[in-house]
């Protein structure tokens, strides 16, 4: 069997499951909560895997490049297609199968394609900065991906807790969307914290996120 078999893999694998049966619950209940629920949850694997896989020993560079690769391909499934085909799914009301009646516009459809190819960008200039083993990261440049899950989060909570009409939502998605994309290619600059409590900390607001948005259901 091809491949490489380390716990950090393990968890890459686990956090790309949970996002896409999290989009497919989604899509099942029309109820977008169950995919941002995944995507959350596969954001805290993502954050875990580099971290186990610095700790395990004896790995060799086939097996360190392959978790670069791998993450970098779920990277591109829960942080980039399912947060686009979810938005899509949303441009017009919870879940688009709940009217059935009314089509995405273009420009909508384009701002989301935008949004993936400046996600794979920003993906694929990440893994060449990664290339230089012996320059260690402090600094991300451009909005790793994984962050843009809490950011549609955040707004799809907004949407809930004010009222908007379908149309009004639209357009929010429609502006935020390619902002996000812009910011993942962006010059910006997010320190790499790597201490526990930072971890820590994460998990808590992952945690309350994922119970805002099920008491919003």
């Amino acid at each position: 069997m091809i491949g490489f078999w380390r716990k950090s893999v393990f968890i890459t694998y686990f956090g790309a499951l949970l996002a896409v049966v999290g989009y497919l619950l989604a899509l099942q209940n029309k109820m977008p909560v169950y995919a941002f629920v995944g995507m959350i949850l596969a954001a805290v694997c993502d954050m875990f895997d580099g971290k186990v896989a610095r700790h395990e020993k004896n790995r060799t560079e086939q097996e360190k490049s392959f978790g670069v690769e791998i993450d970098s391909l779920a990277d591109v499934i829960c942080f980039i297609t399912i947060p686009a085909l979810t938005i899509y799914q949303m441009m017009n009301g919870e879940m688009l199968l709940d009217k059935p009646d009314i089509s995405v516009e273009w420009y909508q459809i384009a701002v989301l394609a935008l949004y993936i190819v400046c996600g794979i960008v920003r993906l694929a200039y990440f893994n060449v900065a990664m290339s230089d083993k012996n320059k260690a990261i402090e600094y991300y440049k451009g909005l790793p991906v994984p962050l843009s899950v809490p950011i549609f989060a955040l707004v799809w909570i907004l949407a809930k807790v004010i009222p908007f009409d379908y149309s009004v939502r639209s357009l929010i998605y429609t502006i935020i969307v390619p902002i996000v994309g812009y910011l993942h290619i962006s010059k910006i600059r997010i320190r790499k914290y790597t201490n526990k409590w930072f971890y820590i900390i994460t998990c808590l607001l992952a945690a309350i996120g994922i119970a805002i948005m099920i008491a919003l259901t």
